[in-house]
């Protein structure tokens, strides 16, 4: 019998399902595919249909070096605040321009992805789990971009904003506790 992968909720589905569900579970890296989604989306057609490529190879890409780290990366508080960030210049609909949104999308995929390598590194099924993650957000970030892809009627700009301001919310929220109860 193998050992539960640390940073895994078991679902029973293996090391590959365990990482499929950790992008619902883990809801900094929900809310940050949820965002960068709506930056693409935001920034046009090309844009968002580029990103469903763009995330899963950045994460793999990132994932990959964090595997090879000897230990976790103590990023929670940061990349919450980057989170937050994101969320922000959803909600104040800035339009960035495509190459900046899918610059700062891979950087930021990849970021992450490294340190949830770096949680899973030396474990067995880490692979398998970091595989999965990816796989789901490569899932997730197609189905939005493309239901979200525009042109799209005005409330549909409004919904936008203010999911980009529920991340953002809820991003703040994170970092007040994360400050309050450092890990």
């Amino acid at each position: 019998m193998t050992l539960p992968l640390a940073h895994l909720t078991p679902t029973g589905l293996g090391a590959w399902g365990d990482g499929m569900a950790r992008l619902f579970l883990e809801p900094r890296e929900l809310l940050l595919v949820l965002g960068l989604v709506f930056l693409a989306v935001r920034a046009g057609k090309d844009c968002g249909d580029r990103l469903p490529l763009l995330l899963p190879l950045a994460w793999l890409a990132g994932g990959l070096v964090g595997l090879r780290l000897a230990a976790e990366l103590p990023w929670a508080l940061a990349s919450t605040a980057l989170v937050a960030g994101v969320g922000l210049l959803v909600a104040l609909g800035v339009r960035l321009v495509p190459g900046l949104v899918l610059g700062l999308a891979m950087a930021l995929t990849a970021l992450f992805a490294l340190v949830a390598g770096s949680a899973l590194a030396g474990h067995p099924g880490a692979l398998a789990a970091l595989l999965g993650e990816m796989v789901a957000i490569a899932l997730l970030t197609t189905l939005l971009s493309q239901a979200l892809a525009p042109p799209h009627p005005r409330w549909l700009a409004i919904g936008l904003r203010v999911g980009g301001s529920w991340i953002t919310a809820a991003s703040l929220l994170m970092v007040g506790w994360l400050v309050r109860h450092p890990q």
